[in-house]
């Protein structure tokens, strides 16, 4: 197997077993009613919340990775890659405009930023329109990802590529064939080498993200947590940005 392969798989795995160890304190909101402008403190608790069920669904996905590999179930494993990916892409881009907002000062426009970013929907605008003050319409994936190629220049063709394998096309069928000669097709067990390297990377850099927006929002309990694997991948890995 190829090195960069193995490395980019075991940066998972790592992630997979120290994430899965961590616990998640509650949050409290803050008694701000919504006729009230904005608060540092709900805005903080909203950065909470946010992160918090990122790292809780980071983890659970890069442990469903690592199960599927190991399983040989590699088909599969590519298709919840592309969600990694979604989601490192998704902790940059929310903790670019985030970081934006506060640091002019400005947290009525920090707060109408996550305002969509926890409670938006697309399905509920298209589907149910009436209901779309309360579950506005959500960044675009494509925006996020184009966001995203500001710290991970190939981004946009590293998702593209993943995506290729989550829809009935040529990348997701040809899985399982082969053409041993122009004029024969056999079918063959899938390939159990790995498309790891994007999803380890985009991993990466969401969790430095989510480490920066911790940070911003006074989170001390579990920014401890957090540091310890990072810690860790950046020694197992030479960088922080691993393979």
């Amino acid at each position: 197997m190829d090195r960069r392969k193995s490395d980019s798989f075991s940066i998972l795995r790592l992630i997979a077993e120290r994430t899965k160890e961590f616990t998640f304190p509650k949050v409290r909101r803050p008694p701000n009613p919504p006729s009230e402008p904005p608060t540092q403190e709900l805005v903080s608790w909203g950065v909470k919340v946010y992160c918090f069920s990122w790292m809780r669904h980071m983890s659970t996905l890069v442990n469903g990775i690592v199960i599927l590999k190991d399983a040989g179930n590699m088909p599969s494993a590519r298709i919840v890659a592309r969600s990694v990916f979604e989601l490192g892409a998704h902790a940059h881009y929310v903790k670019k405009h985030l970081k934006q907002h506060l640091d002019s000062k400005n947290v009525n426009s920090a707060w109408s930023f996550l305002t969509p970013i926890g409670t938006g929907s697309r399905y509920v605008n298209e589907q149910h329109p009436e209901q779309s003050g309360m579950f506005p319409l959500p960044s675009h994936i494509s925006k996020v990802v184009g966001c995203f190629g500001e710290v991970m220049p190939s981004s946009n063709e590293a998702y593209s590529f993943l995506s290729e394998f989550c829809h009935p096309n040529m990348f997701a069928f040809s899985q399982y064939y082969r053409w041993p000669n122009p004029f024969e097709v056999q079918f063959v067990d899938h390939d159990t080498q790995g498309v790891f390297g994007s999803a380890a990377a985009a991993c990466l850099q969401g969790l430095l993200a989510i480490k920066e927006m911790l940070r911003l929002a006074e989170e001390n309990r579990l920014l401890p947590c957090l540091l310890e694997p990072l810690v860790a991948i950046s020694k197992q890995s030479g960088g922080p940005s691993g393979s």
